[in-house]
């Protein structure tokens, strides 16, 4: 083959790669090394995930990494004005490890930082998307938490409250808040679901002999409840007590979903996280899914 030859031959094999890449469903650069949150911006155009470092964002079928400091953000729940979360500091940082609560109103560019910084990182934490009341259950006694247990506070952790828990038992797997009543507060745990509408008080049992995996509110107040072995997620209605089921994509059969949002602007779309960090989303209400990230790697839509 002379050198003319061969000159067409690799022009033809890079025209052919940058043509099958261009029409592929090809994955972006981002990669989520872990998966610990789900949510949306409050203007409901980006889907939020804390991945290890960082966020990341979906909008618009793409994938970017978030321009702000790179926290392992835990605990991490998306409100009406920006989000909560506990965690680790990213490399950089000037905040202590853990890093307690903190809240941000610009996407992690800034952090206000709320308490116990250096002291507490809470991975079972829950946030009223309208009441901005926090609950963490806390595995071990604090400064500011005597013992073990679950704690909420209604004034940005200024105060700290403890509640009794009657009629619950085992630990939470999974937790959420009610958007607008912040008295209404439901766990997932091994053995199943458990509900309390007077902050945590007292507690009733709605769901038995199920593993909780995921738990969280729609916009209107219904509790979405993912549990593992399932092909399907409840939605039920706290005051009719009417059920739904809401049909699931694919899942391996080991998976089960970790994480569930809901877009504080359109109630037909939904995201789901799995513990094998794969992402779906569903505009239709769960009637259709379309996958946005596989095993952690984001994939750009058409």
């Amino acid at each position: 083959m002379n050198k003319k030859c061969k000159l067409l031959l690799v022009s033809s094999m890079v025209v052919t790669a940058l043509f099958l890449s261009a029409c592929s469903n090809s994955t972006s650069k981002v990669t989520m090394e872990h998966v610990h949150g789900l949510g949306y911006s409050s203007d409901g155009k980006q889907i939020l995930i804390p991945a290890h470092t960082g966020l990341v964002s979906f909008s618009d079928g793409k994938w970017q990494n978030v321009d702000a400091p790179k926290n392992d953000y835990m605990g991490f729940i998306a409100v009406d004005n920006g989000f909560y979360s506990s965690g680790h500091p990213g490399a950089g940082s000037d905040l202590k490890n853990p890093i307690g609560i903190v809240k941000s109103s610009d996407m992690g560019k800034t952090l206000t930082k709320l308490d116990l910084e250096g002291i507490s990182d809470f991975h079972a934490m829950t946030v009223g998307y309208k009441t901005h009341t926090i609950y963490v259950f806390n595995e071990q006694p604090n400064p500011k938490m005597k013992s073990a247990g679950l704690y909420y506070t209604k004034d940005d952790t200024k105060t700290w409250n403890k509640a009794e828990m009657n009629s619950f038992s085992g630990e939470p797997l999974t937790m959420a808040t009610h958007p607008s009543d912040d008295k209404v507060i439901a766990l997932g745990t091994k053995e199943g679901l458990y509900l309390s509408k007077d902050a945590g008080i007292h507690f009733e049992k709605l769901l038995s002999q199920l593993v909780v995996t995921s738990l969280a509110f729609s916009n209107n107040g219904d509790l979405i409840v993912a549990t593992a072995n399932s092909q399907s997620m409840l939605q039920l209605n706290l005051s009719s007590k009417d059920k739904k089921d809401i049909k699931l994509p694919t899942l391996d059969k080991d998976d089960a979903l970790s994480y569930i949002a809901q877009s504080p602007k359109d109630s037909n779309e939904i995201a789901i996280a799995s513990f094998k960090k794969d992402v779906f989303i569903s505009k239709d209400s769960g009637s259709s899914w379309s996958k946005i990230a596989d095993k952690g790697i984001g994939i750009t839509q058409k």
